[in-house]
């Protein structure tokens, strides 16, 4: 009996672990996705900010 008791509070534990682990991976991608999209937004307003308007920044004139 108290060998049941035992494996039963060991699996109970595990899950618990297995879960703690999957909240932190999801919570890793769910992060990753929004600094990606911060970025992105900067280097968005950053172009903008530096062409004023034009199709193309004046010193993109003489890249090819």
């Amino acid at each position: 009996m108290i060998d049941k008791i035992i494996a039963n509070y060991s699996k109970l534990i595990t899950d618990i672990a297995s879960l703690i682990e999957q909240g932190r991976k999801t919570t890793v991608r769910y992060v990753n996705t929004v600094l990606v999209a911060t970025y992105w937004l900067i280097g968005r307003r950053i172009v903008e900010y530096e062409q004023k308007g034009k199709e193309r920044a004046e010193y993109g004139k003489e890249l090819l």
